[in-house]
C-alpha cells in the first residue's frame, strides 16, 4: 500500500489499532479559543437540532472557522476534513463519493449519489454543486442512506451547508486576498436589523490572472478563473414568538477553463497515433480553448409556526441554471472533434412538515415533499473532422428529461427506558420521469438523419425505511445499531436520448457505532463498522465525447470509521479520523473495458468486473487537523495545519487505471487583534501532482489536473 500521508500516519495508526473495532466521523475542530473542554456541536441531520454525540448516524459537523483554517473554501474541498470522502471534478461538475458510493457521470439530469442540502433546499444539479464557502455557519457531513427524511438521491449520504442567520443592530466583516497565479479575492458580510426584521447580504469574488497551464495550440492560460462572482441574502420576520419567515435569494455567475482535459499520461487515442509531449502536467494542446460559463440563481420562502404540540414547517424553493461548456474529446491540436453544450436546469420543490417538541417520552415527525425538475441542452452540438467524419460532420441533440416526484415520510423515536430509544422511520416515493428528445446527425453534403426523435415517460414507486437503537451506557458513552434503505432514482441518458433508461439504484446499509467523551469533556473518540449491499448501481461510460449511465450490477462494501478530537492544553485541539474499507463487485458482467479487450486499445469490450473495486474508493482514506492559539502582541496568534490522505483508487470499474495513494498538506497562519486580522496561508504546501478526473472512452483516456500549491496572504476586519 503506498500511503503517502506524513504527520497523519501517527494518527491513522492510532485510530487503527485492534482495540477500536468500529468507526464514526465527529466534529473536526469542535473548540474555541481559550475553552478547557470540548463545544457541544449540534447537528440537523435528523431534520431537528440536537447533540451530535446522542445522533445515531455517523457525521462529520465542521464549524466555519475550522474549514477556513483548513483551506476548505467550496464544497469541492471537503475531502480535506472528511475520511471517506474523494470529490471528483469533470468538467466542472462536483462529483462527491462517500464510502465508495457515487457516480462519475456528467451532463443534464445526472444527479449525484450524495445529496447537497443548502439551507435545506435539495440542489439537484452537479454542475452547481461546488459552492463558495463565505458565509457559512456549519457544514455536516452524514454518511449512509438518508433516504428516510432527506429521500432520493441521498443512496451514499449527504451533505448539509448552513449559512448564517441575521442578526439584529448592524455588524459585519469583510476579507481581501492576493495569491499566486495572479489571484485577488474578496468577500463581504453584513447584517442588521432588529428582532422582528433582520436580514443579511453576502457578496464573494475571485479572479485569477494567471492560469495552471498553457494550451499550447494557441498560447493561451488555461486552468484559470476568469471570474467567480456570487452573492446571498438571507431575510428574518418574526412577528410574534410563534411565526418565523425566512427569504433566501442567492446569484452567482462563473467563467473559467479550470478542468481542462488532456490525454492521460500523453497516452495515444483513436484520433491521434501519437501526441506532442506536454511541457507540464497543468498544460494542454487543444484547437478548442477550454471554456466553462455558469449561471445560476435561487429563491427559497419558510414559514415556521409553532402550533402548540408541534411546529409547521412549510418551505418553497426556485432554482434555474445555464451552464456552458466545451470539451475537445480528440484530446488533440486538430478539429477532428468536439462537444460544445448548452445545458439548462430549472427545480421547483416545495416541502410540509409536522415536527413535534422535544418530549421526554416521543419525538416524531412527518412531511410531504413535491420535486419538479427540467434538465435539457439547448443545444448540445457535436462536431467531428478528419478521421472520425464518418458517417456525420455534426450531431445536434435538444433534450430534456422532466422529473415529477411526490414523497411522504414520516419517522419517530421512542424512549423504551429512561436509556434506551427506538427510531423507526419510512418514505414511499412515487415519481416519473419523462424524455422529450430529438437528436440529429447531419452529413457533409447537408442532409441528415434522425438518430432519436422520442417522448416517453416511466414511474416507479420505492419505499424506503430507517430502523434504529440507540443506547446510553452512561452520559456519556452511546452505542448504537441501524439498517438503513436508500435509493438513487433512475432516469434518462439525455446525451443519448436513442439509449435505454438506467434503472434505480438501492442500498441496505448496517450499521454499529459507538459515541464517546473521556477526561471531562477534553476527549472525543466515535467510531463504527458498517455494511453495505450495494444493487443495480449507476456507473458512468464516455461514448463519441458524450456521458452516458448504464447499471452495473451488485457490490458489497463493509468497513471501519474512527475519529478523535482532543482538546491537549487550552491552546492546542488536535482532530484526526481514518476510514478503513473493502469493496467489491459481486455481479457486473457487462463492464465497459479497454486496455484488457482481446483487441489493441482503442478500443471497448465487455468483460465481467466481479471482484474489482469500485471507482473512487480508497482502502485506507483519514485527515488530520492541528489548531493552536496563544497570545501575541496584544493580539492572538492562530496556527493550523491540515492533512489529508489516501491510499490510491481506481477510475472505472475495470480497475485499468489506478491513482496511486498521497497526502495534501495545507496550513494557515492568522495573526487578529480587536477588528483586524491579517492571515497567511498555503495548500497542497509539498505541491502533489494529482487529477482531479479520469475519464475513459473507446477513443481515448482524458484526465484533468488538481491546483498546484497555491499560497497567498489575507488581511480581514470584523465589526
Amino acid at each position: 500500500m503506498n500511503l503517502r500521508c506524513g504527520i497523519l500516519c501517527g494518527v491513522a495508526t492510532l485510530l487503527a489499532v485492534p482495540g477500536l473495532s468500529s468507526a464514526q466521523t465527529t466534529p473536526s475542530g469542535g473548540t474555541s479559543a481559550g475553552s478547557e473542554v470540548l463545544e457541544e456541536i449540534v447537528v440537523t441531520a435528523q431534520r431537528r437540532k440536537e447533540n451530535l454525540q446522542e445522533v445515531p448516524i455517523t457525521i462529520t459537523a465542521v464549524s466555519a472557522e475550522t474549514l477556513a483554517a483548513a483551506g476548505v473554501t467550496s464544497t469541492a474541498d471537503l475531502a480535506n476534513v472528511v475520511p471517506g470522502l474523494t470529490v471528483p471534478t469533470s468538467a466542472g461538475y462536483m462529483l462527491p463519493h462517500l464510502r465508495g458510493v457515487g457516480i462519475t457521470a456528467i451532463g443534464a439530469g445526472i444527479e449525484n449519489s450524495v445529496a447537497l442540502y443548502v439551507d435545506g433546499i435539495y440542489r439537484g444539479v452537479s454542475s452547481s454543486g461546488a459552492i463558495a464557502l463565505n458565509n457559512i455557519a456549519q457544514v455536516e457531513v452524514e454518511k449512509g442512506p438518508q433516504g428516510t427524511l432527506f429521500g432520493r438521491n441521498a443512496t451514499g449520504g449527504l451533505i448539509q451547508v448552513t449559512t448564517l442567520d441575521p442578526k439584529a443592530g448592524f455588524s459585519g466583516s469583510a476579507h481581501v486576498g492576493y495569491a499566486n497565479y495572479q489571484t485577488a479575492s474578496g468577500d463581504l458580510y453584513l447584517t442588521g436589523g432588529s428582532d422582528v426584521l433582520a436580514g443579511d447580504i453576502a457578496v464573494q469574488a475571485t479572479h485569477q490572472g494567471q492560469g495552471w497551464g498553457t494550451n499550447l495550440y494557441n498560447g493561451q492560460d488555461v486552468n484559470k478563473i476568469e471570474h467567480n462572482i456570487s452573492a446571498r441574502t438571507k431575510w428574518l420576520f418574526k412577528p410574534s414568538d410563534l411565526t418565523t419567515v425566512t427569504l433566501i435569494a442567492d446569484t452567482a455567475q462563473t467563467r473559467n477553463s479550470m478542468s481542462a482535459i488532456r490525454g492521460a499520461d500523453n497516452s495515444k487515442n483513436s484520433y491521434y497515433s501519437s501526441l506532442p509531449p506536454l511541457p507540464s502536467p497543468y498544460d494542454v494542446n487543444l484547437d478548442a480553448q477550454p471554456l466553462r460559463r455558469m449561471t445560476e440563481s435561487g429563491v427559497s420562502l419558510q414559514l415556521d409556526q409553532d402550533v402548540g404540540f408541534a411546529n409547521v414547517v412549510n418551505t418553497l424553493a426556485y432554482r434555474d441554471d445555464i451552464y456552458t461548456y466545451n470539451v475537445d474529446f480528440d484530446l488533440g491540436p486538430n478539429p477532428y472533434s468536439l462537444n460544445a453544450a448548452r445545458q439548462t436546469d430549472r427545480q421547483f420543490s416545495e416541502e410540509l412538515q409536522l415536527i413535534s417538541k422535544e418530549t421526554s417520552w416521543l419525538t416524531w415527525m412527518t412531511g410531504l415533499y413535491y420535486y419538479n425538475a427540467g434538465n435539457g441542452f439547448s443545444p448540445q452540438n457535436i462536431y467531428f473532422t478528419g478521421p472520425a467524419v464518418a458517417p456525420f460532420v455534426q450531431v445536434v441533440n435538444e433534450s430534456e428529461q422532466k422529473t415529477d416526484s411526490v414523497a411522504l415520510y414520516g419517522q419517530g423515536t421512542l424512549s423504551l427506558t429512561s436509556s434506551t430509544k427506538l427510531t423507526l422511520g419510512g418514505r414511499y416515493t412515487n415519481e416519473e420521469r419523462g424524455l422529450v428528445g430529438l437528436q440529429r446527425g447531419y452529413r457533409s453534403n447537408g442532409t441528415f438523419l434522425t438518430l432519436a426523435n422520442v417522448n416517453t415517460s416511466v414511474r416507479t414507486h420505492t419505499p424506503t425505511w430507517r430502523v434504529a437503537l440507540n443506547q446510553d451506557l452512561s452520559n456519556d458513552v452511546h452505542a448504537y445499531v441501524s439498517y438503513n434503505r436508500g435509493f438513487k432514482s433512475g432516469g434518462y441518458n439525455v446525451t443519448a436520448p436513442a439509449a435505454p433508461l438506467y434503472q434505480p439504484e438501492k442500498l441496505d446499509a448496517y450499521e454499529m457505532g459507538l459515541k464517546t467523551q473521556f477526561f471531562d469533556h477534553r476527549v472525543t473518540l466515535n467510531t463504527s463498522v458498517f455494511y453495505y449491499d450495494y444493487n443495480n448501481i449507476q456507473v458512468s461510460r464516455f461514448i463519441n465525447g458524450s456521458p452516458q449511465v448504464y447499471n452495473g450490477g451488485k457490490a458489497q462494501l463493509y468497513g471501519l470509521d474512527a475519529d478523535l478530537t482532543v482538546k491537549v492544553t487550552d491552546h492546542l485541539s488536535v482532530a484526526g479520523g481514518v476510514e478503513l474499507m473493502h469493496d467489491k463487485f459481486v455481479d457486473f458482467p457487462n463492464a465497459d473495458f479497454f486496455l484488457s479487450c482481446p483487441q489493441a486499445y482503442p478500443t471497448v469490450c465487455s468483460l465481467s468486473a466481479n471482484g474489482k473495486q469500485l471507482p473512487q474508493t480508497p482502502k485506507v482514506s483519514g485527515t488530520l487537523n492541528v489548531d493552536y492559539r496563544t497570545p501575541v502582541l496584544n493580539g492572538e496568534l492562530h496556527v493550523n495545519l491540515n492533512e489529508s490522505a489516501n491510499s490510491g483508487f481506481y477510475f472505472a470499474p475495470n480497475n485499468e487505471v489506478r491513482q496511486p495513494g498521497y497526502g495534501l498538506l495545507n496550513g494557515s497562519m492568522e495573526w487578529g487583534v480587536e477588528h483586524f486580522s491579517v492571515t497567511v496561508w498555503g495548500k497542497n504546501l509539498t505541491d502533489v501532482i494529482y487529477p482531479v478526473s479520469n475519464n475513459q472512452s473507446p477513443t481515448g483516456f482524458a484526465t484533468a489536473m488538481a491546483a498546484p500549491r497555491t499560497y497567498g496572504v489575507t488581511l480581514g476586519t470584523k465589526f
